[in-house]
């Protein structure tokens, strides 16, 4: 199911939400290069922004890029593409231009294959501002675009993290690129915004979700109730 950003950059727009236009054609915000990912060993470890590294986030290491820039990394060689927050600096082996987490590494197919040939690309579709926060935190389920949604049958969780903006970049290339009717965003009661994916008929279709989109590189894909509160 193809989908197009006009139709994400339309409601936003109508919504009066502050959008900056992409700088596809700034050769300083597109660079290739080999990328590389952490060992198992770094995780729980401190990052150079003061944050725990956590394998399981969609986060990187780079040079000299501010802490949270968000960066969309394209592996070359099958176009699979990731959005990673910058938290880290690094790498400084060889020519390698990001270091990634292990699950960003997952969702590109480049775990398990050492250096990937990689497309850099920095993003800043969206700014979060006052409007957008409160959109997004109007009602407990919203959809990818922040309008009111509700929980169907059986749901997973795919991701999760405490970084709404974030939330809201994987939601929205999730589901411009997989064939899905709606991706929704709940916070839980730890403060964390979960990713779901709603409405399969049974505990059986929830199941062969979760193991599809395990299979995509997706590290810790969870089932949701919808007579629960999100954790």
């Amino acid at each position: 199911m193809k989908r197009s950003l006009l139709l994400f950059f339309t409601f936003v727009s109508v919504a009066c939400i502050v959008i900056a236009q992409q700088q596809a054609n700034n050769d300083d915000h597109k660079v290739d290069g080999p990328a590389s990912y952490y060992a198992k060993r770094f995780h729980g470890q401190m990052t150079a922004n003061g944050e725990r590294f956590n394998n399981l986030d969609y986060t990187a290491a780079h040079r000299t890029l501010p802490f949270h820039t968000f960066i969309n990394v394209i592996n070359k060689q099958n176009n699979y593409n990731i959005i990673v927050r910058v938290n880290d600096r690094g790498p400084y082996a060889g020519n390698r231009i990001i270091d990634l987490s292990e699950a960003a590494a997952r969702r590109i197919g480049g775990y398990h294959k050492g250096l990937v040939p990689v497309r850099l690309e920095v993003i800043n579709y969206i700014q979060m501002t006052d409007e957008l926060d409160s959109l997004f935190h109007a009602h407990p389920v919203v959809d990818c675009m922040g309008n009111k949604a509700e929980l169907e049958k059986h749901s997973i969780s795919l991701w999760s993290s405490d970084d709404l903006l974030h939330v809201i970049y994987i939601a929205n290339d999730l589901y411009l690129k997989e064939d899905v009717s709606k991706v929704l965003i709940s916070k839980g009661k730890s403060g964390l915004y979960h990713v779901i994916l709603t409405g399969y008929e049974s505990k059986q279709k929830a199941t062969e979700a979760k193991d599809y989109f395990e299979r995509k590189g997706f590290m810790k894909v969870g089932f949701f109730s919808s007579n629960k509160p999100a954790p």
